[in-house]
């Protein structure tokens, strides 16, 4: 939004004397005027008041001037929004999340990563003013988008993950880990880890409770899902549960679309962001571009005075 202010906007009650000192000049300064020519024709309009052109163009310098002082400012109100949650999400990227076990209708099935992605990405786009982060972990973690706001890009990131492109295994607590160490030194009033995986933990020197500990000491709260079913490799509920409940979040397990769903549905509606506006103002001072339009004026009123209406006392 933009809009036009004075800062000392008390300075323009000066204009209001202009008129009485326009009226003063051509009353009280009466110079004689001695011009030798053949003839007066020429000169019969300016002969009537000689200098009443040039001393309305000093009026418009010194109106000019003193809208300067003023200091005229164009300004443009901005907002931000901040919702006060960092969160990261972790998705496991191991070669066992391309297994097609996932049920997307009762004839139709998906792999677990591609059900994934098409949660994941409907989730961050509900969470607007939030900034989010995101995690792909298999043998090792790796940062796939620091937390950010620009939803847009992060999106992007989230659509190039694949599963079994990294080196192969299941590294939880090493995770955990990097998000912590992602979230710890922001200044945010709720931080979040929502960790998806289909197995167990199988890599890494960090076992996922000890990763949750250190969560927990940190503010860091976790909600863990489990993806898939146990019909094709082992998976490890117990310890998702406990690393969940350790630090204040929840468990879930999905086996379908529709389930996985409606888990990011109610972490998005526990997790609910509290949207706050602050406001600034951007200020562009006038004055310059005023004291230019006078220093015109200034100019037409010198060639006035020594050309056609110029008066010889």
């Amino acid at each position: 939004m933009q809009a036009f202010a004075f800062k000392h906007p008390f300075i323009l009650l000066n204009l209001l004397l202009l008129p009485l000192v326009y009226w003063l000049s051509l009353k009280i300064w009466k110079p004689k005027t001695f011009i030798f020519h053949s003839s007066t024709v020429e000169f019969k309009d300016q002969a009537l008041n000689p200098k009443r052109v040039p001393l309305f163009f000093r009026m418009l310098v010194l109106a000019s001037l003193i809208i300067a002082l003023a200091r005229p400012q164009a300004i443009i109100a901005h907002t931000q929004s901040s919702s006060g949650i960092d969160m990261l999400l972790a998705i496991d990227l191991s070669s066992s999340m391309r297994i097609p076990d996932f049920a997307v209708s009762q004839t139709q099935r998906t792999s677990r990563i591609e059900a994934a992605k098409a949660v994941v990405a409907s989730f961050i786009e509900k969470r607007k003013h939030d900034r989010i982060g995101l995690i792909a972990f298999a043998r090792y973690p790796y940062l796939v988008s620091p937390i950010t706001l620009n939803h847009k890009w992060l999106l992007k990131n989230l659509e190039r993950l694949n599963a079994g492109l990294i080196e192969d295994g299941t590294a939880i607590g090493s995770a955990i880990t990097m998000g912590i160490n992602r979230l710890k030194d922001l200044d945010a009033k709720t931080r979040l880890l929502i960790l998806l995986t289909d197995g167990v933990n199988n890599y890494g020197d960090i076992t996922p409770i000890l990763a949750a500990e250190v969560a927990k000491n940190f503010q860091t709260k976790i909600y863990t899902i489990l993806v898939g079913t146990d019909q094709f490799i082992p998976v490890d509920e117990k310890t998702l549960v406990q690393v969940a409940e350790t630090t204040g979040g929840q468990f879930y397990r999905a086996s379908d679309l529709h389930t996985l769903q409606s888990i990011y549905h109610e972490i998005d509606r526990l997790e609910k962001s509290k949207i706050e506006l602050k406001g600034f103002f951007e200020y562009t001072e006038i004055f310059p571009y005023v004291l230019l339009i006078g220093l015109l004026f200034l100019i037409i009123e010198c060639m006035l005075s020594l050309g056609r209406y110029r008066i010889l006392s």
